[in-house]
C-alpha cells in the first residue's frame, strides 16, 4: 500500500483570503500616484511605491488561488505571471495582440521546458 501525502489546504486559505482583502485595501485606499524618490551615487530613480505594492500583492494572490484551482503551483504561478505582464503592459499602453502572443508564447516555453525536465529526471 502506497501512503497518500495529505495536503492541508486551511492555512493557504487563510493566506489566499488575506491576501485578497489586502488588495481590496490597496485599490479602495492608496493613491496609485505616490512616487517614491531613491538615489543610487549619482542617478535619482522615481518609482510608483502604490503600484508596486499592487502587483506584488497582486502576484502572491493569484498565484495562490490559481496554484489551488488547479492542483499545479507551476502553472498558477505561469498564468499568474501572464496576467501580470498583461496588466503591466495595459499599464504602459503595449497591450496588443502580437505582445499578448508573444508573452503567451514566452510562458508555454517555460512550461514545456519544466515539465520535460521534471520526467527527465
Amino acid at each position: 500500500m502506497i501512503p497518500s501525502r495529505r495536503r492541508n489546504f486551511l492555512p493557504t486559505f487563510i493566506l489566499n483570503l488575506i491576501l485578497w482583502l489586502g488588495l481590496i485595501l490597496i485599490v479602495s485606499k492608496l493613491s496609485p500616484d505616490k512616487i517614491a524618490t531613491f538615489q543610487i551615487s549619482n542617478s535619482k530613480f522615481q518609482i510608483y511605491s502604490n503600484i508596486i505594492l499592487f502587483f506584488l500583492t497582486l502576484t502572491l494572490a493569484l498565484t495562490l488561488t490559481l496554484a489551488l484551482l488547479l492542483g499545479n503551483t507551476r502553472r498558477g504561478f505561469l498564468l499568474t505571471i501572464f496576467l501580470d505582464g498583461v496588466l503591466f503592459l495595459h499599464l504602459i499602453k503595449l497591450t496588443n495582440w502580437l505582445t499578448l502572443v508573444f508573452l503567451f508564447l514566452i510562458l508555454l516555453v517555460f512550461e514545456i521546458y519544466f515539465s520535460r525536465r521534471k520526467t527527465n529526471l
